[in-house]
């Protein structure tokens, strides 16, 4: 760092601003260079049982319940996720609260000590300056979410007490390739000889079932050692030690619930009933069918690939109750624009659609496409000008959803309060 960046006075803002110019590359996979760092620093070993989670979709919502079950009970609690959607620190949450921002001022300085000559990407550094700041804290338990990947992430220079894959699907095809038995060794390569391992799909992909069997691990599969079975009376779960009746059926995914409920076979916790069906029926995640207003109803929600599109659409006549549905959609250019709007095709009675501010983002081009033979499509230069029209439109028959990407939503709520009611 030069003799100009003085490590005690920069702002969060200031040292974002550093992270994102410090490396050659924003995405670059590998752990040669994160292990070299985590090493120096003592990192890769924590007080604290560590549940690391991947997973195409599902990671977010999975580590949020686990986070609300184990606060629920009593424990000290620490998880980093990605992306944030609105602030950096939403990345960071330590018994349920948000750091300040010189937390992680200091958690920076303390990794740009360490890391001498070594260069890191933005994730890569954010990553280690979690982590070190999970080291500071006296913590029962820290959750990591794998940003991309498994394998090769950064959050895998960690050594995991449980290992968690959640779904495999098509995703990031121009880092992890478009073969999904492929993408589900790279996910599975959060698994250690021996490991205790959690398999959230029950119709995963043959080779993380592979790597499990391979590595010898200790595993509680969907579908194999625990299933989940739909009641009258709510939902149920049943684990080789644990079971659960009469659940509250989730906004959220059920099966991320199931997953999280043998995550807590695996740490060998029994919370009581009472509690797990409390925590479950207020699980909640900005970004996933979040709730914007009610006086006309708007709903965001990050799905931005085919897999997560398709729960989405399941969602959405739930939601609506006999509304109408108008969508606001923007979506990064890497995705697979056609498939995810799909499931949607005969949900969304009007389109609003628009191009997204960021090097990775569609201008539009490949949603307007897609929606070429759409009747009711209308193309925007941004997602603000698309919020608003889409919201002006709006009547006590019809809802707004806000989806594609974690861009698209967080365009959307860092738009101001005037712009979020009729002009």
């Amino acid at each position: 760092m030069s003799a100009t960046f003085n490590n005690q006075s920069r702002s969060l803002a200031d040292w974002l601003s550093y992270l994102e110019n410090q490396h050659h590359s924003a995405i670059d996979l590998g752990l040669e260079r994160v292990a070299k760092v985590a090493t120096q620093a003592k990192l890769t070993h924590l007080v604290a049982k560590v549940i690391t989670v991947a997973g195409t979709n599902g990671k977010g919502s999975t580590c949020a319940l686990l986070e609300q079950l184990l606060l629920a009970e009593g424990y000290r609690v620490g998880v980093y996720s990605s992306p944030h959607i609105v602030d950096y620190r939403e990345r960071v949450r330590i018994n349920g609260q948000l750091p300040d921002e010189h937390a992680f001022c200091e958690s920076f300085a303390a990794i740009e000590q360490l890391r001498c000559d070594t260069s890191l990407s933005y994730f890569e550094f954010g990553t280690l300056a979690a982590i070190w700041m999970f080291s500071q804290q006296e913590l029962d338990y820290v959750i990591l979410e794998v940003g991309l990947g498994g394998r090769l992430d950064a959050t895998n220079i960690v050594e995991p007490d449980v290992s968690v894959v959640t779904t495999v699907a098509l995703d990031h095809v121009d880092w992890l390739g478009s073969d999904l038995q492929q993408i589900g060794r790279e996910k599975a390569g959060i698994f250690r000889a021996g490991g205790k391992v959690v398999i959230g799909d029950d119709n995963i992909v043959e080779s993380v079932l592979q790597c499990a069997k391979q590595l010898q691990c200790q595993q509680l599969a969907a579908g194999h050692q625990y299933t989940i079975e739909d009641t009258d009376a709510g939902w149920s779960y049943q684990g080789p030690k644990l079971a659960y009746q009469h659940l509250p059926y989730p906004k959220l995914p059920r099966a991320n619930a199931a997953t999280v409920l043998a995550i807590v076979e695996q740490l060998e916790l029994s919370p009581s009933p009472e509690v797990v069906a409390r925590v479950i029926a207020n699980w909640q995640l900005a970004g996933r069918l979040q709730t914007l207003c009610n006086e006309p109803l708007v709903v965001l929600d990050v799905a931005h690939n085919p897999q997560s599109a398709s729960y989405l659409a399941s969602q959405l006549p739930v939601i609506a109750k006999g509304r109408k549905i108008v969508a606001v959609c923007a979506m990064l250019s890497d995705k697979d624009v056609s498939a995810s709007l799909a499931p949607l095709m005969d949900k969304i009675s009007y389109w609003h659609i628009s191009g997204l501010n960021h090097p990775r983002g569609d201008d539009g081009s490949a949603l307007a496409e897609c929606l070429q033979h759409q009747q009711n499509v209308q193309r925007h230069a941004s997602v603000k000008q698309a919020y608003a029209a889409a919201f002006n439109s709006l009547d006590n028959q019809t809802m707004l959803i806000v989806f594609g990407s974690f861009f698209t939503v967080a365009e959307t709520l860092e738009l101001s309060p005037a712009s979020l009611s009729r002009e």
